[in-house]
């Protein structure tokens, strides 16, 4: 099946949903467009990047943390 004629089916089975509906098709073509373009791609690596970045932070910041923070003997 050609591009216009999957538009067209597209179009065709989209007459009459309601509007929910009808907002829940654009929003997956719209993300579908987003993912093509490899926008999803570049923030999940980037999500990882500042996750890793926090993480080895953190693991510093508490490296020492029984020496900086005894706790006391009951």
């Amino acid at each position: 099946m050609s591009s216009a004629q999957i538009e067209n089916q597209i179009i065709q089975n989209s007459k009459g949903l309601p509007g929910d509906m009808l907002q829940e098709i654009l929003d997956f073509i719209q993300f579908l467009k987003f993912k093509k373009a490899g926008a999803i791609t570049d923030s999940v690596q980037t999500a990882r990047s500042r996750f890793a970045a926090e993480t080895a932070h953190l693991e510093d910041e508490f490296a020492d943390y029984k020496n900086v923070y005894p706790r006391e003997q009951a």
